[in-house]
């Protein structure tokens, strides 16, 4: 009666469901363990089974003898599309520890289509590549060191300024290529934009420009591939009166002779003080393409020296008198010894005594001859 007494408190209920509350409790608390270990497995699972597809632009490798040839024609970058696995491809991604060549090592001069090679991919990636093939040209490698040269619109130079001598970060640049293209080098420029009105110092880092003679690009290596540009831009505040030097420039007729005059004997510079201290005369040239007869020409003046704004007059009026080259005549060559040979037969004539004196200098040469015989007869003897 008693156990049945306490089974029937309210105590007794309280403590069964907790009980039941507990039990309950840890179950859920299995079966989402349960779950979760599974979950873990499948996501992994599937990272292993899923395909991820990736796309990159890598730098294209070249084995080739560098320094023997030099390679043209080639694509810097080269697409890869990667698809595999999806945590492959990711660490792939993340690593970049793979390489795109062109394997150059076999060939020797001359134009080759190549097929690229890769190395570094896992075998359970699929790669595949854009261009598979590349079309290359070979040739002997040749080095050159060019001086640079600096190019700027003076038009954009403010009234009043003028610009002086460029300074740079270097003088000189190593140009490397093809023989043949190095070959048709010509020069290296470094263009300098200038901005509108400019009228103090300017600088700027310039990209070098390999050229022709026709101003053509070539497809060269400089180094380095920059230079920095300053160009000091100063007013123009002095005047200086200077000679003109008239020259001839380019070819004129063949077999003809070109003298240049002009009645303007000086000409007024203006620029800065230091430019005008180097300059003491103006050299002007003067064009005698296709003229084969005497005739006058206005040539323009411009002050090509750096620090010079302007110059006045601006065109100066330029006679050409033009003659015949003198052919050399081969008789002529002699003429000089014949005529001098004239004048020693004229002294000679001249100085001859009388027909009465010729017997008496007869004889006295001929006694004279004896004696130099006798004398040599006894330096003989002796």
């Amino acid at each position: 009666m008693k156990f049945d007494k306490i089974l029937g408190t309210k105590n007794m209920y309280r403590l069964l469901s907790l009980f039941f509350a507990l039990l309950l409790f840890f179950y859920v608390s299995y079966q989402r363990l349960g779950t979760t270990r599974i979950s873990d497995k499948e996501v992994a699972n599937s990272k292993l089974t899923t395909t991820k597809t990736l796309s990159l632009k890598v730098p294209l490798t070249l084995n080739v003898d560098n320094s023997k040839y030099y390679v043209t024609g080639y694509p810097e970058q080269v697409k890869v599309d990667i698809s595999g696995p999806s945590a492959l491809v990711t660490t792939l991604d993340n690593t970049r520890n793979f390489e795109v060549y062109a394997d150059l090592s076999d060939l020797k001069s001359g134009t080759h289509t190549v097929k690229l090679k890769t190395s570094g991919f896992n075998k359970e990636l699929s790669v595949a590549l854009s261009p598979e093939k590349i079309k290359v040209k070979i040739a002997p490698k040749k080095t050159v060191k060019m001086p640079i040269q600096v190019r700027y619109d003076t038009g954009l130079i403010q009234n009043g300024y003028v610009a002086g001598s460029p300074s740079l970060s270097t003088q000189t640049v190593d140009v490397t290529g093809a023989k043949a293209d190095i070959n048709k080098l010509d020069s290296v420029v470094a263009n300098l934009n200038l901005p509108e009105n400019s009228h103090g110092d300017y600088g700027r880092t310039v990209l070098l420009q390999a050229l022709d003679k026709e101003g053509h690009p070539l497809p060269v290596s400089l180094s380095p591939e920059t230079v920095k540009v300053n160009l000091p831009i100063n007013q123009a505040t002095a005047t200086k009166e200077v000679k003109l030097e008239l020259v001839t420039e380019n070819n004129g007729v063949p077999g003809k002779t070109y003298q240049l005059s002009t009645e303007t004997k000086t000409v007024k510079l203006r620029g800065t003080k230091s430019a005008l201290n180097k300059i003491n005369s103006l050299r002007v040239p003067v064009s005698v393409t296709g003229v084969n007869e005497s005739t006058t020409k206005t040539v323009s003046l411009s002050p090509t020296q750096a620090g010079i704004a302007s110059v006045t007059p601006a065109s100066i009026v330029v006679q050409i008198t033009v003659g015949d080259e003198q052919a050399e005549d081969p008789l002529e060559r002699t003429l000089p010894t014949s005529s001098s040979s004239s004048k020693a037969a004229e002294s000679t004539s001249s100085s001859q005594p009388s027909s009465t004196d010729e017997s008496k200098n007869d004889t006295s040469e001929t006694s004279s001859a004896t004696s130099s015989s006798e004398v040599s007869s006894d330096q003989t003897t002796n």
